[in-house]
This record gives C-alpha cells, sequence and structure tokens, in this order.
C-alpha cells in the first residue's frame, strides 16, 4: 500500500517541482530583465546630465573666452591711448621751451605751400588746363547737336510711322472691299449655275416622263437621243464650270488668308512685337505689288470664268429652243 502511495504521489511531486522549477525561472528573468531596464535608464540619465554638463561647460567656456579676448582689447585701446598722450605731451614740452622753432616750422610750411602752389599754376599746366576746358566744350557742343538730330530724327521716324499706319488701315481697308467685291461676283456666279443646273434637270425629268408615255417609238428614240446628247453636254460643260469657280473660290479664301497673315506680321514687326530681320516697308511694297498682280490675274480669271458662264447660258438657251422645237414636233405628229 506504501508503495502504491508512493507511486501515486511522485509523479505529483515531479510535476509540481518541474512547475515550481518553471515559476522560479519566470520570475528570475523577469527580474533580470527589469533590473537591465532600470540600469538602462538610470544610464540613460546619468549620460543626458553629462551631455547637459558638457554643453554647458562648453557656453561657458565661450563666453569666458569672449570675455576675456574683450578685455584684453579694451586694456591695448586704453594703453595705446595712455602712449599716444604721452608722446604728444612730451612733444608739446619738447617744443614749448623753444618758440622760434615753432615760427620757422610754420614759416617753412607756408613757404612749401606757396611753392607748391606756384608749381601747380605754370603757364604750361594752364595751357593744357585750358586746352582740356576748350576741348571739353567741343565736345558738349557737338554731344548737344547730336542729340538735337537724333531728336529730329525721333520725330521724322514718328510722323512717318503715324503715315504708314495710316497707309496700313487705307490699304487694308481697299484691300477688305476688293475681297468682299471678288466674293459676292464668286457667290452670284454659283448662285446663277446652281438655278441653270436645276432648270435642266427639270426639264430632262419632263422629257423623259413624257417620252415613257409617247407612242411613236422611233422619232422619240431619234429626239430623245438628240436631247440626251444635249443635256449630256450641257452638263458636263456645267460640271466644269462649277469646278472653275469652286477652285478660284478655294484660291480666293487661300490668298485673302495668306495676305492677311503677311500684313499682321510686317505690323508686329515695325511696332516692335515681333523681331526679324528684315525692313519691313520694303516687305510691305512687295507684299502691295505682290497683291495687285494677283488681283489682276484673278479679275482676269474672273473674266474669262464669266465669258464662259456666258456660253454656257447661251447654249442651255439654245438647248432649250431646240427642245421646244423637238417639243412643237412631237405634239405636231400626235395631232396628225
Amino acid at each position: 500500500g506504501i508503495t502504491t502511495l508512493q507511486s501515486c504521489i511522485f509523479p505529483h511531486t515531479l510535476s509540481f517541482n518541474s512547475s515550481l522549477r518553471h515559476i522560479i525561472f519566470v520570475v528570475f528573468e523577469i527580474f533580470r530583465h527589469t533590473s537591465s531596464v532600470i540600469r538602462a535608464e538610470k544610464v540613460r540619465k546619468a549620460y543626458s546630465v553629462l551631455v547637459q554638463r558638457h554643453r554647458a561647460a562648453i557656453v561657458l567656456q565661450r563666453q569666458l573666452k569672449c570675455r576675456i579676448v574683450r578685455t584684453k582689447y579694451i586694456n591695448i585701446c586704453k594703453a595705446s591711448v595712455v602712449i599716444q598722450s604721452a608722446i604728444r605731451g612730451w612733444l608739446v614740452r619738447r617744443c614749448s621751451g623753444d618758440v622760434t622753432l615753432l615760427t620757422t616750422a610754420s614759416k617753412s610750411e607756408g613757404a612749401k605751400g606757396t611753392e607748391s602752389d606756384q608749381v601747380l599754376v605754370k603757364a604750361s599746366v594752364l595751357a593744357e588746363l585750358q586746352r582740356r576746358v576748350l576741348k571739353a566744350e567741343a565736345g558738349l557742343r557737338e554731344k548737344e547737336e547730336e542729340n538735337d538730330i537724333l531728336h529730329q530724327r525721333l520725330q521724322q521716324y514718328e510722323s512717318r510711322w503715324s503715315e504708314y499706319e495710316q497707309k496700313m488701315r487705307s490699304m487694308e481697308e481697299v484691300w477688305q472691299k476688293q475681297m468682299r467685291s471678288l466674293q459676292s461676283s464668286i457667290s452670284i456666279a454659283k448662285k446663277s449655275l446652281a438655278i441653270d443646273d436645276m432648270e435642266r434637270r427639270s426639264d430632262a425629268s419632263a422629257d423623259q416622263s413624257f417620252d415613257s408615255s409617247s407612242n411613236h417609238a422611233g422619232l422619240r428614240a431619234r429626239e430623245n437621243s438628240g436631247g440626251q446628247s444635249v443635256s449630256r453636254v450641257a452638263d458636263r460643260e456645267m460640271s466644269i464650270g462649277l469646278n472653275v469657280i469652286s477652285r478660284l473660290a478655294e484660291e480666293f479664301e487661300q490668298r485673302s488668308q495668306v495676305f492677311g497673315d503677311d500684313t499682321k506680321f510686317l505690323v508686329e514687326v515695325k511696332s516692335g512685337q515681333t523681331e526679324a530681320n528684315l525692313n519691313p516697308e520694303r516687305e510691305l511694297r512687295r507684299l502691295k505689288q505682290t497683291f495687285e498682280n494677283w488681283k489682276k490675274d484673278f479679275g482676269l480669271r474672273l473674266r474669262e470664268t464669266k465669258v464662259i458662264l456666258h456660253k454656257l447660258g447661251n447654249d442651255g438657251t439654245n438647248a432649250d429652243k431646240m427642245k421646244k422645237k423637238w417639243w412643237g414636233r412631237l405634239n405636231s405628229t400626235k395631232i396628225m
């Protein structure tokens, strides 16, 4: 029974001892960690105190050195003042015993001054100074004359600039008027061509509808072929005229844009807003000549286009007359 009891108690005692040893070990570790933390905090506090003391010692040493240097400088200044005053007093006491020495010294200084004045006011030096004065006066007069000339040139330049601005405004107004007139003529030509085209197409559709309901096959085929050929030629000529007018309109818009941009650029260069290595007046004359040449060429081509349109209009009237004749012949055949 005892052995059984011991065998039951022994494991419990072993586990209790092991847990007790573990607790003791944990408590020892906690105590050691706490002691290390406390020692580290003490060391940090001691280090911060040492750092503060070191900084305070540095500040005190700096202030002490500055005070020592300042005191030494003040003492040196005072000693130098004392030495200078002593030397001056000794010199005064030495010269006060012999008054003639002072008078002769003053006379010698006065004679030296008069001699130096006489040397400075020699005739050659005076002539040189007078020559320099005359030269300076002549240079001053030349500068004044140059300033007057520059002022006059500036006034002339301002007047020319105002005239140039007026010319630019007048040329721009004339150019805009001419552009508006050209644009209006082009728009009128487009409208007239569009109206003629619509009339021809309406006549052709009416002829075709009538031909479909007619009974005279041979005569209708012959007349219809003639009318279709005439209308086809008229349509081709009309498309050619429209292409010519569209090209003229595109050229007009492009050239107007180019001339406008060039004029704005020259105005900016003349006013100084843009830097460029060119003569604005010469470029303006060249641009004006170019514009005049283009205007003449464009006017000539526009007149030629008008002549062509007029011919097309006459051809259209002839075609209408032929259609009317064909319509009359067709009606007469129907009546018969």
